[in-house]
C-alpha cells in the first residue's frame, strides 16, 4: 500500500484511515545513586530504559476510514502482545507494546457522531532479547 504512513501490528495509519500528525520519541537512561558517608552520593549507570513513542493523529471519519478506526487500534492493543512497527519507507522499528490510547471526539453531528477524531497512542519498545 503506497499510502501507508506507519503499520503497527495489523493496523495501518494512512491518510485514508488515521493520518499521523506527530511522532514523538522519548529515550532515557537509568542511574542509581548510592549514599556515601561524609560525601555526596555516587552515581552508577544501570542501563538504558525502554524507549517510548507517542503517535498523534487525526481522523475525519466522514471523509474516509469510517468511525471504527480507534476501535481497530484498541483491538490491536487488546491482543496483549508485542506488535511489529514498520514505517511507510519499509524501515522495521522492531517490536512495541501499546501502553495507552487516548481519543478525543469533536465537532459532533447528528446523534452525537463525531466529524473529527483526534488520537494519541503511546507505545514502548519490547526488546528482542525478551522474545
Amino acid at each position: 500500500m503506497a499510502d501507508v504512513m506507519m503499520a503497527l501490528g495489523d493496523y495501518r495509519f494512512s491518510i485514508n484511515t488515521a493520518a499521523l500528525q506527530n511522532i514523538s520519541e522519548t529515550h532515557s537512561w537509568r542511574w542509581a545513586d548510592h549514599n556515601v558517608a561524609g560525601s555526596k552520593p555516587k552515581s552508577q549507570f544501570i542501563g538504558a530504559d525502554l524507549s517510548a513513542i507517542r503517535l498523534q493523529g487525526t481522523i475525519y471519519p466522514h471523509f474516509r476510514g469510517g468511525l471504527a478506526q480507534t476501535d481497530k487500534m484498541k483491538a490491536e492493543a487488546d491482543k496483549g502482545e508485542p506488535l511489529r512497527m514498520v514505517d511507510g519507507l519499509g524501515k522495521d522499528w522492531g517490536l512495541w507494546t501499546v501502553r495507552q490510547l487516548q481519543v478525543e471526539k469533536s465537532q459532533l453531528w447528528t446523534k452525537g457522531v463525531a466529524r473529527k477524531i483526534e488520537f494519541t497512542l503511546e507505545i514502548k519498545e519490547y526488546p528482542q532479547e525478551q522474545a
